[in-house]
């Protein structure tokens, strides 16, 4: 068809509208009215969508209400072609405009009456929608008030001649359909199947977020039938409680639990309105804190025929996807594996496995549930993945379900049609749990396949509440002193990187050096700091901790106390002239994050006026600082985590390794062994000495144990112990206070197990506690945890957990905070603060993100990329985009364009607003004539 052609002696084309699987939308003059319509035209054809092209435009005919697009006319064309005229309706669809922008409450309930109003109309023809989506509600004028409902193509109607699908198929959008839809049990559809989608669409405009969400669609059917949605105070808690009980029961899985029809939640809404104590007009009282659900591990099988294929993209519309034939042996045969069996619309058949013994024992029990699945089902891939579900009563279900889809998508699209599947297919999680006892190979795309099941700080860490021994790392320590001493008293100063996996021991090895150092060397300086995951490429960050620490600068002291302990610090260097310690100090001010006003002094005040110079003078007041403190004596810079350091940070230390040679300094690195990755031309022009730790030798791992449980535990007993720790000292650490806690039975044998069975262990109160400190990351605050709780002024908690979890060493107290006046406190090892924070369900974890970035501005948090992140991961973009662009700033000041442009592109990926986008897109051009093509390439895609 092309513009200008006369459709029915009436409809004369004008242009293309839409187009897509069932057809052309065009833009067309009525020339009966003079008024423009909408026309639609099959493309090519068949009986299947020429009867459901009729059947749209008889139900339309039937229909009119001003809540539902007009139907016009419809025909066959001379060519045979079915067409429908609709009335032509400008606007947006309610997908565009949440795409742009949420709607507030007021917007949200008006949606909810006028979509309503609809479909009480269309109830009372005997019509069910069955696609009631956010992309078939029209906003005309783009205002709530002009909504529209669209697209009746595969409505259900009772009076419907001949059936749309066949039994057992199912039609609708998937995140959207009733669980009855998604079963493909056509019989029970009624008006509620569309209850329920309206709920998921309210959800979606109250929250921001879809109900349910997955890439696959297996994933999206599967969480309509076995996950509740989260309620919508978890994600919006000022929203009154009456209305979150709305949605809960638009969206029960039970038909009968939900209003009846459109009409039902119009006399809902009616009664809510006239009830004062709803809430709805009242003004919401806010409570927010992180709840009491929980993350947890769970494995899940999937199987699919291979003779069926696979089901559109979850965006889409499902039609006709035919179920498996499955037979009840496969229900009876799950049964002895205490799993779950349900079967999806798009041929699907689920087994989850949950609820007993740790996460090791159910992730054997479902690979025996798979490999028996494989035997039943010779033509069907099968696979297994391992992940986090909340638990909330019903069948928890939650990211697990989407990894499960991602991998039953590849087992189909990489098996062949000519030779049978290939073994159960699993992800890395699982691997991990069930390495030790299944035979297990690598296979194609990172993934893996199940073959058979065999035959067969300052102070010491401390275990069983006594000082750990220190073993097996004699030589190291003895290395290393050599090689700082050499340092001390020779005439170059050394770089020493010490790498390895979290638990190798690391920290403990600095530990030991540093004392063994202090002992030698009385007058040693030593300067520590720390790099953080949060705060990781954030300019001078590492370096700026280490002066913090060195200072003794907290950040909540007024910025005259701060500026006086930077005063004092420079100071203890007597080499430096009295009339340049201002000057010194001002600029190593710039570093730590405590600005100088700038008429301290003349040369710090025309660098404030010009980036360039600030740049350039940054470097140099460090270098001449550093020259003056080590003319006191030996001085050795620590520096922790360095993989989550900065550019910036570690190339002012590499610069004055090679400016300092004469002088006693010395810089050791600890990092986890991606370091590299992250830093790799870090090191290039400097010689670093690198020592990698390698597992703790078996004859110290079984001199721990005994030393710990004794010498009356049996050889046999003890070889188990050191063979599941697989010389990491940590994992050893754990396993022996497993068995001294009496939990030998259930020895957790990887260390995603082994942390999930020592926090199971924690009463749930005190988890929470855990789960909230967990948002900081590694180190938090007393007051910012018990803030994320609701709990700031307190405690209950903080006095019955706190020094309950001090004792059994899962938490240690700094002696120095951060912030002034705030009591400091760090997970014993990043293991435990990385599970506690995995157990975070979603929704808590966005709000501790937020709550936590509002409570660090009120502690004095410096470093915006910190905040910047906080509040991104809070789902507040307009505050991080600000955050990110003085972040940014701070870099380019810093010397670090890389850092500029990296920190400038997730500003501007968040949306920003004119004039800050202009800055940000400034500061990118800005950076970018810095470091060239090559260098942007690099800085974009680190």
């Amino acid at each position: 068809m092309r513009p200008g052609e006369v459709i029915n002696g009436r409809f004369e084309l004008e242009r293309v509208a839409a187009s897509g699987g069932m057809g052309t939308v065009y833009r067309a003059l009525d020339r009966t009215t003079g008024t423009p319509v909408a026309l639609k035209l099959i493309g090519q054809p068949d009986r299947s969508a020429v009867h459901r092209f009729e059947h749209e435009a008889r139900i339309l005919a039937d229909l009119d209400h001003p809540r539902i697009v007009r139907h016009v006319a419809h025909g066959i064309t001379p060519d045979g072609a079915p067409f429908l005229a609709m009335e032509w309706l400008d606007g947006e669809s309610l997908a565009q405009r949440l795409a742009r922008q949420r709607l507030d409450l007021d917007e949200c309930l008006a949606l909810l009456r006028a979509a309503a109003e609809a479909l009480a109309a269309a109830h009372a023809r005997g019509v069910v929608h069955r696609d009631v989506k956010p992309g078939n509600l029209l906003l005309v004028g783009g205002e709530v008030s002009g909504l529209k409902v669209l697209d009746f193509g595969i409505a259900l109607m009772k009076r419907t001649i001949g059936p749309l699908t066949r039994t057992g198929s199912v039609m609708g959008t998937p995140g959207y359909m009733a669980p009855e839809q998604a079963t493909g049990e056509r019989d029970r559809l009624d008006a509620r199947a569309d209850i329920f989608s309206l709920g998921a669409v309210l959800f979606e405009c109250l929250t921001g977020r879809p109900a349910f969400q997955g890439q696959h669609v297996m994933a999206l059917l599967a969480k309509l039938l076995m996950e509740d949605p989260p309620r919508v105070r978890h994600l919006r808690p000022e929203l009154p409680q009456e209305l979150d009980d709305f949605v809960a029961r638009m969206l029960a899985k039970d038909p009968e639990r939900r209003p009846r029809d459109g009409s039902a939640v119009l006399e809902a809404l009616d009664a809510l309105a006239r009830d004062p104590s709803s809430g709805l007009s009242a003004a919401p009282v806010l409570y927010e804190a992180i709840t009491t659900g929980e993350l947890r591990l769970l494995s899940m099988v999937a199987a699919k025929d291979m003779r069926h294929g696979p089901a559109e993209g979850s965006a889409s519309t499902l039609v006709a996807a035919q179920p498996p034939e499955l037979s009840t042996r496969l229900h009876t045969s799950a049964q002895p594996f205490r799993a779950r069996v349900d079967t999806l619309a798009d041929g699907t058949l689920l087994l989850s496995v949950a609820g007993e013994g740790d996460a090791i024992e159910q992730a054997a029990r479902a690979a025996r549930c798979a490999l028996k699945l494989g035997e039943l089902l010779p033509g069907a891939s099968v696979v297994l993945a391992t992940g986090r579900a909340e638990q909330t009563g019903s069948l928890p279900v939650g990211p697990v379900m989407d990894r499960a889809a991602a991998l039953l998508a590849l087992a189909e699209h990489e098996a062949c049609a000519e030779r049978a599947p290939a073994p159960v297919r699993i992800d890395d999680v699982t691997r991990a749990l069930l390495d030790a006892r299944f035979e297990i190979e690598a296979a194609r795309s990172g993934t893996f396949l199940l073959l058979q099941e065999r035959e067969v700080g300052r102070t010491a860490r401390t275990l069983l509440g006594k000082p750990s021994p220190y073993v097996g790392r004699d030589r190291e320590l003895r290395n290393l002193r050599e090689l700082l001493e050499d340092s001390f008293g020779g005439p170059e100063p050394r770089a020493i990187l010490i790498t390895g996996p979290p638990g190798i021991g690391k920290s403990r090895l600095r530990y030991e050096l540093v004392e063994v150092l202090r002992e030698r060397h009385p007058e040693l300086t030593l300067a520590v700091g720390r790099g953080d995951s949060l705060s990781a490429g954030s300019p001078f960050s590492l370096l700026g901790s280490a002066l913090r620490s060195a200072a003794g600068i907290t950040g909540g002291e007024p910025a005259a106390a701060q500026r006086e302990r930077l005063l004092s610090l420079v100071a203890r260097a007597p080499a430096l002239a009295p009339g340049d310690r201002t000057r010194i100090a001002a600029f190593l001010g710039e570093i730590v994050g405590t600005p100088f006003p700038s008429e301290a002094d003349e040369r710090f005040h025309e660098a404030r006026q010009r980036p360039a110079l600030m740049a350039d003078q940054i470097p140099l007041a460090y270098l001449a600082f550093m020259e003056a403190a080590c003319a006191a004596g030996p001085y050795l810079l620590v520096l922790e985590d360095i993989q989550w350091g900065d550019a910036a940070s570690l190339k002012l230390i590499s610069r004055a390794l090679r400016e300092l040679r004469d002088r006693p300094f010395a810089v050791l690195y600890l990092a986890r062994v991606e370091v590299r990755k992250a830093f790799p031309i870090l090191w290039e022009g400097s010689e670093i000495h690198e020592i990698t730790l390698g597992a703790l030798p078996r004859r110290a791992a079984e001199e721990l144990v005994r030393q710990m449980l004794g010498d009356g535990l049996p050889p046999s007993e003890v070889a188990r112990l050191v063979e599941r720790a697989s010389g990491n000292a940590f994992y050893l650490e754990e396993l022996i206070r497993a068995v001294a806690e009496g939990r030998a039975d259930r020895l957790p044998e990887t260390i995603l197990g082994m942390v999930e069975a020592r926090l199971d262990a924690i009463p749930a109160e005190a988890r929470r506690l855990l789960r909230a400190a967990s948002v900081f990351g590694e180190t938090f605050w007393k007051r910012g945890a018990l803030a994320l709780l609701g709990d700031a002024e307190g405690s209950t908690l903080a006095v019955d957990w706190l020094p309950w979890m001090l004792q059994r060493e899962l938490l240690e107290r700094r002696e120095q905070s951060r912030f002034s006046d705030q009591e400091e406190y760090a997970f014993r090892h990043a293991l435990i603060r990385d599970g506690c924070y995995a157990m975070l369900p979603e929704h808590d974890r966005a709000l501790g993100h937020r709550l936590a970035a509002e409570w660090l501005l009120q502690a004095g948090e410096h470093d915006s990329k910190v905040l910047a992140e906080h509040f991104e991961r809070g789902g507040e973009p307009r505050l991080a985009v600000e955050l990110y662009l003085h972040a940014a700033e701070q870099a380019l000041a810093g010397s670090d364009p890389a850092a500029a442009i990296a920190l400038a592109e997730r500003g501007l990926a968040l949306g920003a607003e004119r004039d800050v986008d202009a800055a940000l897109r400034g500061i990118h051009a800005q950076a970018s004539g810095t470091l060239g093509a090559e260098g942007v390439a690099l800085a974009s895609s680190a």
